[in-house]
Formats: structure tokens, C-alpha cells, sequence
């Protein structure tokens, strides 16, 4: 995957067949599939060593599954492919 950039305020990720990532608030997204039903977020988090961005499923439609953190975007987003 090629170098992405992730400005925290960007309407929309790389991107991804059968899926959205849909801006939700500043370093927000949520991920949702074809059918439009939500299947996760990223979000990022500003630290004093970089950003790093947080991936989590949603597991039932109150419950998520933490992914992981991860220094690069594009490893956030690909645990959604």
C-alpha cells in the first residue's frame, strides 16, 4: 500500500471496496459496509511521538471489539478489507 496521509478532518479514507468511511467528528470515522449498516471506526489520537490511529469493530450494534493501534493509517484502515 502506498504512503497515506489521514488530515484529521478528511471527509473520506482510501479507499476500500464495499466500504465507507464516513467523517463523524475531527479524527472520527466510521466504517460501513454496502448495505450502509456500521462495522467499525478508526480514530486517531494525537501523541507526543506521532499520531496513532485505532481500529474497533462493532460486534453488536452496542458493543465494539478493540483491533488495534497503529502508527499508519492504511494499517487501521486494512483491518477492514
Amino acid at each position: 500500500m502506498s504512503t497515506l496521509t489521514a488530515p484529521r478532518t478528511r471527509a473520506a479514507m482510501p479507499p476500500v471496496r464495499g466500504r465507507s468511511f464516513i467523517l463523524v467528528r475531527d479524527g472520527l470515522w466510521r466504517i460501513v459496509d454496502a448495505s450502509g449498516a456500521v462495522i467499525g471506526y478508526i480514530e486517531c489520537h494525537s501523541g507526543d511521538d506521532g499520531d496513532r490511529y485505532s481500529a474497533r469493530r462493532v460486534v453488536f450494534s452496542t458493543r465494539t471489539h478493540d483491533l488495534g493501534v497503529f502508527c499508519r493509517i492504511g494499517d487501521a484502515v486494512d483491518c477492514f478489507r
